[in-house]
């Protein structure tokens, strides 16, 4: 009898629980409209876990972004076909195909199809090569190293002319650390870690799921509203020079709790969707994360310049600088940062540290590289970004036209 007056009593608790659930959700939806832009589905329920390089975008989907008021707002609609790539399948060759890789930048959420750089790109191309293809295989918090075995994997199926790697000034050498999938010999050269791949934190959690289930509520929407005031609310007693301050400390905290596991060989900690700008390098470029950082990059990048020429296809490189580098109003945890805090701060830093090494590393392997600070300098860097660091659509058509200007096909 126990047994089931405790079975009715939780059924009844649970009924009560879910008609007040319900019923706050109409008066919500009635009372404030306006949380349906706050409301959000988690990123990573578009990714799965990949056994050989931590994360892939699952196939066959169709998925919405909504980007930030400060960014118009607008709820960008995409899709990834049989593959796990952006966009409608490849379909037969029929011309110059070319397949980009790269993180969020390239992947590009907040972008409309037209706008992105893939995109873009083929449009340019093909007033060169009438059939040109430009596949768009970004993917959100991805590296290069990630890239390199995504290519190895992707080749024999997609069979490519030319391949750009795209690479962000800006996290993307962290990536190569916190993802511990290579490391470099005592002789300097590029070896596997030895770690088996696990799945990652936001993928393995409830969180996503729960999140997901109640994306189309407008009580998420007013959870995360009370979240968002409660984030200001802390920090709303600091002065603007001390969010600054805060942010280049959590910069720095970061940067180096991600080193840690490299030092001592051990697997990584931090989440595939857990990215932030490469302080080591920008403000002391010659401490010991920073130069293994670079050494790196360098042989991540040669490792895909040998295999493209083992397949007798164009390696390209296209090197986007961070809106932190190029700006005055950049981004940041606590309060948005550019380079007059940098260089307020750290005496060793140049807004091109973060950019240089991968000018070396090009020059030193004899690389064929679109390096877009250049660019950028001539077309006021501050509008061709959005608030959170990603570059915008003017941003990703001057990248194109300087990649369409300078690639060429193999012999």
């Amino acid at each position: 009898m126990k047994i089931k007056q405790i079975a009715r009593d939780a059924m009844i608790v649970v009924l009560v629980t879910a008609g007040l659930l319900v019923a706050l959700e109409l008066v919500l939806r009635i009372a404030f409209p306006e949380l349906a832009k706050a409301r959000s589905a988690p990123t990573s329920v578009a990714f799965q876990y990949n056994s050989k390089y931590l994360v892939a975008l699952k196939p066959n989907i169709v998925k919405e972004y909504t980007n930030s008021p400060e960014d118009g707002g607008a709820t960008i609609v995409w899709k990834t076909n049989s593959l796990g790539f952006r966009g409608d399948e490849i379909g037969d060759k029929r011309g110059v195909r070319v397949i980009v890789y790269g993180d969020s930048n390239v992947h590009a959420r907040f972008s409309p199809d037209e706008e992105t750089y893939p995109a873009q790109l083929q449009k340019m191309l093909r007033q060169k090569w009438a059939d040109a293809q430009v596949i768009n295989a970004g993917m959100t918090g991805s590296g290069p190293d990630q890239s390199l075995l995504r290519l190895q994997e992707d080749f024999e199926r997609v069979k490519p002319d030319v391949v750009v790697f795209h690479i962000f000034a800006d996290n993307d050498y962290g990536d190569l650390i916190k993802n511990r999938l290579f490391k470099l010999s005592g002789n300097g050269e590029l070896v596997e870690t030895g770690f088996p791949p696990t799945v990652d934190p936001k993928l393995a959690s409830w969180g996503p799921a729960i999140g997901n289930a109640f994306r189309h509520w407008y009580l998420q929407g007013a959870v995360n509203r009370l979240i968002a005031r409660a984030a200001v609310a802390k920090t709303s007693s600091l002065s603007e020079n001390e969010k600054v301050e805060r942010s280049l400390q959590l910069l720095e905290e970061n940067n180096a709790l991600a080193y840690v596991p490299y030092r001592e060989n051990k697997p990584r900690k931090f989440s595939h969707f857990k990215d932030f700008y490469d302080i080591d390098i920008a403000t002391h470029p010659q401490s010991e994360s920073a130069r293994t950082k670079i050494a790196l990059m360098g042989k991540i990048l040669e490792a895909a310049s040998r295999f493209c020429a083992t397949k007798n296809i164009r390696f390209m490189v296209v090197v986007q600088p961070s809106m932190i580098d190029m700006t005055t109003r950049g981004y940041g945890a606590f309060a948005p940062i550019g380079y007059t805090d940098l260089a307020k701060k750290y005496p060793k830093y140049k807004p091109a540290n973060l950019t240089d090494p991968l000018k070396q590393i090009c020059l030193r392997e004899r690389l064929s590289c679109v390096h877009l600070i250049d660019s950028y300098r001539q077309h006021d860097p501050e509008h061709l970004y959005i608030s959170d660091g990603h570059w915008n659509g003017e941003g990703q058509r001057i990248a194109a036209e300087e990649t369409a200007k300078n690639m060429v096909l193999p012999h």
